[in-house]
C-alpha cells in the first residue's frame, strides 16, 4: 500500500469510526480497509464485513487473497448485494472447505432498506460487546448505499452505526469513492467520523483526525418501521413513523436481553407489570431460544434489567421504572410494536 498510513503506531488509536475516501474496489481501497480489519492480531479480533454491492464471496475471496488460511475469532459478512432480479442460485458462494465454515452468513432480501443493513450490523455488535476480542467492521460501502437511497438515509445510518460502534468499543471504517459524488455529500459525511483516510492521486495517504473538541454532528430523523403489520411482511412497510432515530432504533435491538424484553412488552401490552414477574419472562423467553446464551440465573437477568435495559428504555419514553414499588410501567406504541414484530420475525422466524 502506498503512502504512509500509520496503523500500528496510534494514528486510529482513539478512532472508533473512519471515512476511507478512495476509487472503489482499487488496489489502494482494498488494501487499506484489510490493514484496517487486520489491525489487531487475527487470534483476538472479530471481523464484521458488510457488503452492499459486492457478494459475500467476493469480500471473502478479498480477505483471503492476503491472509491465506488465517480467520479472526468471530467472523460475520452481512450480504445485502441482491437486487430485484437477482436470486441466490445466481450469486457466487463461499468456497467449500473449512475457512468457510468458520464465517457466518447473514443475506438480506431484494427489498431491504437502510434500516435492515443497520439492524443486522447491529445484532452482531451487540452480540460480540461482551466477548474479550476486539471487533472491528467494514461497510463497502456508501458509495453503493447513495445510488440507492436517498442522502439523508445513508447519513443517518452511518451517523447512527457510528454512535454505536463507540458506545459498544467497536472500531468501524466505511469506504467511499469521491469521485461519484458531489463535494456537498463528501462535506455531509466527513464530520461524523473521529478520522477521515483519503487517497490523493501519487501523494498517497492522508490523515485527517478530527479535532478532540470538536462535537460530531448528529442526524436524527424518525424511522419508518419496514415490517407491515399484518403478517409482518417486509413487502409492505408500516406507514406509521417511529419516533426515534437511527441512532436510538439500531441501541434498542443491538443486545439480545434488550430485544428479548421488547418483545415481551410488545406481546403483553401496554400497562403495569411487576418486576418479578418481568424478570421470569424474558428468563424464560431467552433459555427458548437455542442461538441465545442461557442466562446463569433469574437473579443475573434481574441485574442487567434493573442496571441498564429498563433505564435506557425509560429515557426513551417506553416504560417507566419505578423501584420502590419494583413495577414497570409499558406505554403501548403501535410503531414500535410493528417494528419489533419485523425484528422478530427477522431474528427468530
Amino acid at each position: 500500500m502506498d503512502g504512509p498510513v500509520d496503523l500500528h503506531y496510534g494514528t486510529f488509536a482513539d478512532a472508533a469510526s473512519i471515512l476511507v475516501l478512495a476509487p472503489t474496489e482499487s488496489d489502494s481501497d482494498d488494501g487499506l480497509c484489510l490493514d484496517l480489519l487486520t489491525m489487531y492480531e487475527l487470534s483476538s479480533t472479530n471481523v464484521l464485513s458488510a457488503t452492499v454491492a459486492q457478494s459475500a464471496a467476493e469480500r471473502f475471496d478479498l480477505w483471503c487473497r492476503v491472509t491465506e488460511d488465517a480467520l479472526p475469532a468471530r467472523a460475520t459478512i452481512v450480504d445485502a448485494s441482491w437486487d430485484d432480479v437477482s436470486t441466490t442460485c445466481g450469486r457466487p458462494a463461499l468456497p467449500d472447505d473449512e475457512r468457510s465454515t468458520q464465517v457466518s452468513i447473514q443475506r438480506l432480501p431484494a427489498n431491504a432498506e437502510p434500516i435492515d443493513l443497520g439492524m443486522a450490523i447491529a445484532r452482531s455488535l451487540g452480540a460480540w460487546e461482551s466477548t474479550p476480542e476486539s471487533t472491528v467492521l467494514c461497510l463497502h460501502s456508501l458509495t453503493d448505499l447513495l445510488d440507492r437511497f436517498d442522502r439523508e438515509t445513508v447519513v443517518s445510518l452511518a451517523s447512527g452505526l457510528n454512535d454505536l460502534c463507540e458506545d459498544v468499543g467497536a472500531t468501524a471504517h466505511h469506504h467511499l469513492d469521491p469521485a461519484t459524488h458531489d463535494e456537498e455529500t463528501v462535506a455531509t459525511l466527513r464530520p461524523l467520523y473521529d478520522a477521515v483516510v483519503e487517497h490523493v492521486g501519487e501523494d498517497g495517504w492522508t490523515v485527517t483526525n478530527a479535532s478532540t473538541d470538536a462535537d460530531r454532528p448528529s442526524f436524527r430523523r424518525s424511522t419508518t418501521p419496514p415490517g407491515g403489520t399484518a403478517g409482518t411482511d417486509p413487502s409492505h412497510p408500516e406507514t406509521i413513523p417511529m419516533p426515534y432515530s437511527f441512532d436510538q432504533t439500531l441501541d434498542l435491538i443491538s443486545v439480545a436481553r434488550r430485544r428479548t424484553l421488547l418483545y415481551h412488552l410488545k406481546d403483553r401490552g401496554s400497562g403495569a407489570i411487576p418486576l418479578d414477574e418481568l424478570v421470569d419472562a424474558v428468563a424464560t423467553r431467552e433459555r427458548a431460544v437455542p442461538a441465545r446464551d442461557t442466562p446463569d440465573s433469574a437473579d443475573s437477568v434481574r441485574v442487567s434489567l434493573v442496571h441498564a435495559h429498563l433505564p435506557r428504555l425509560a429515557d426513551l419514553g417506553i416504560l417507566d421504572y419505578d423501584a420502590e414499588s419494583s413495577t414497570v410501567e409499558y406505554y403501548g406504541n403501535p410503531a414500535l410494536e410493528s417494528f419489533l414484530r419485523y425484528v422478530e420475525t427477522l431474528e427468530l422466524g
